[in-house]
Formats: structure tokens, sequence, C-alpha cells
């Protein structure tokens, strides 16, 4: 999701995410682009203590996909399943 094509209500909710996970809010971006991505591409932890560790941010990422009613992306080469009727 284009970080731009965030309401400014899922904005404030997304920076308090950030500030409960012990977040910079310049991850908010991040989060945005990940809403809507494949989880097997991005949402790993290396074990290397990074900060922020990408399963904090993936906290944020889940609750924002809440709020904005967005599912991930299926993963390469399945199909989402069909709208129902």
């Amino acid at each position: 999701m284009d970080p731009a094509a965030l309401t400014a209500d899922a904005k404030a909710r997304i920076a308090r995410w950030l500030a409960a996970e012990g977040v910079d809010p310049s991850y908010t971006a991040f989060v945005a682009r990940h809403v809507d991505q494949d989880d097997a591409g991005w949402r790993w932890c290396c074990g290397s203590n990074c900060d922020p560790c990408v399963d904090r941010l993936a906290r944020v990422v889940d609750q924002a996909r809440q709020i904005l009613c967005q599912p991930p992306a299926p993963p390469p080469g399945l199909t989402p399943p069909p709208e129902p009727a």
C-alpha cells in the first residue's frame, strides 16, 4: 500500500502501535508498504538483534491490516480465493 494512501486516522493508529512497540514513527511507511505484501517475502527474524526487529514491525503490520481490512498478498504461485458471491 502506498503510504500516501493512509488516512489520518490510520496514520495516527499506526503511530500509536509503533510507539507501543518502541519503534520510531519513521517506520510508518514501512508498515504501509508491507500491509499488502506477501508475508513470506519479508516476515522473518534473522536472530541478529536488529533494532527494530521485524517481529515488532510485523505486529504493527498485523494491526494495520485489521483496521484497513487488507489481507496479505498470497505467496507467489498461488491464486487468491474467489470473492464470495
